[in-house]
Formats: structure tokens, sequence, C-alpha cells
């Protein structure tokens, strides 16, 4: 008898989690529609605000490396995962969380995070050595020649508003490091993520995003186009598959 309410209970339990599942699912549906029909095109606002920090605005533009960043990164797996068809693994739903969504999300916390150990460097006088100046060049070179040919046709800004961000993240950087000495603490724990971060943000820095703008935003599909991507010294898809 307690056997069969066990069983019972466990047929209501998966019931309540496929039913959650469908409602989730559903839901998102709804919400990536509302996205579409009032999707904001970064690449002809590049100067919209859609945070700030410090009183101090961040912009399309300055997130243009992240979105670039980001957009590369979950493509470059997505082709690990299905190659004819990325657009399937921007769509994957794991941890409770959409992996489009998560992507997003480090975009606007890694801007925020690069913005106020930037100012953090600046204020405590880091300076850039000539050899760290040669790494920045060698990571600039690497970057570009990563992007898909599509992106270096849709940049969010431009080269050089790109490439002071990737500056900037050399001083931040470097703040990082010495910060995380300093606290007796890991580099880790410093990053956007890190709880370290969080608690100096939370506590000794006034940050707002402007959800009415960045919630209408789609990442993966800023610089990227899933319906003929193209990359540095190959084929596209079709030039590729007649090749065959």
């Amino acid at each position: 008898m307690q056997f069969d309410k066990i069983k019972k209970w466990a047929r209501r339990l998966v019931f309540v989690v496929l039913a959650i599942g469908i409602a989730w699912l559903f839901f998102y549906g709804t919400y990536e529609g509302y996205l579409r029909r009032h999707r904001i095109d970064v690449l002809s606002n590049l100067q919209e605000v859609v945070a700030t920090v410090d009183e101090e605005d961040l912009t399309f533009e300055d997130l243009g490396f992240y979105i670039l960043f980001q957009e590369r990164r979950v493509e470059q797996e997505a082709e690990v995962y299905n190659k004819d068809r990325t657009s399937d693994f921007w769509n994957i739903h794991t941890n409770g969380f959409f992996l489009k969504a998560q992507a997003k999300e480090a975009v606007i916390q890694m801007a925020i995070h690069d913005r106020i150990f930037y100012r953090e460097a600046v204020k405590n006088g880091i300076v850039i050595s000539s050899d760290e100046k040669q790494l920045l060049e060698n990571a600039r070179t690497d970057f570009w020649s990563d992007l898909y040919d599509s992106q270096l046709e849709r940049i969010p800004g431009t080269y050089e508003s790109v490439n002071e961000t990737m500056r900037q993240i050399a001083y931040a950087e470097k703040y990082q490091a010495r910060l995380a000495e300093e606290m007796e603490t890991t580099y880790g724990g410093l990053n956007w993520s890190g709880y370290d971060y969080q608690q100096i943000r939370d506590n000794e820095h006034k940050v707002k995003i402007y959800d009415r703008v960045w919630r209408r935003v789609i990442l993966g599909e800023i610089t990227l186009n899933h319906d003929s991507v193209s990359y540095l010294n190959a084929f596209d898809k079709k030039d590729e598959a007649s090749e065959k």
C-alpha cells in the first residue's frame, strides 16, 4: 500500500514538472516573439545608453567588443553541437536558463566590471609596460582574425572603438591582479561573477541597467547571420557544400 502511494506521488511529481516545463517553454516562446517584434537594431543605435556606471554612460558602442566576443564564442561552440544549424545551440535550456540569456547577461556584466576596474586602474596610477602593450597588440590581432566574416561586416562600432575597449580591459585586468593580491583573495573571485567583485560593485559603486533598452536586444543576431555564416580564409556553407 505504501509503495502504491509513493508511485502515485511520483506520477504527480512528474506531471507537475512536465507542466512547469511546458508552461516555461510557452512563456519563453511568447517572450521571444515579443522581443522579435520590438527588438532594437543595435547597429543603428550605437549611441543608445544601455547602462550607467557611477553616472558614466555605457552605450551599445561601448559594448561592441563584448558583443563580438560572446557571439563568436557561443557560435564556435554551436558549430560543434550542430554545424548545419547553429541556432539550435543558442536556444538550449540548461540549469534553469536559456544559453542565449546567459551569454547576454555576460555581455552587460563584463562591460560593467571592466569599466569599474578600468576607472580604478586610472585612479590608482596603473601603468602598462612595453611587454604588456605587445601582449595587447597580439591579443587584438588574434581577436580580429578569429571573427567571422559577417562580424567584420557588422561591427557594433568601429575598429578604433573595439580596440579602445581592449586597451581598457588590459588596464582593468592589471588592476584586478593587484587588487586580488591586496585583498589576499583569488583573481577569479574578482571576475564579473565572483563574490568579492560583487561585494565591491554593490557596496562601492552605483550601477544601473536600462532594461527598457537591454531587454529588446537579441544576442546571437547582432553580428551573426545564422542563415549563412562564413569564415575567414574558408568557404561559406553554400560554397563548401558545392565542393563536396
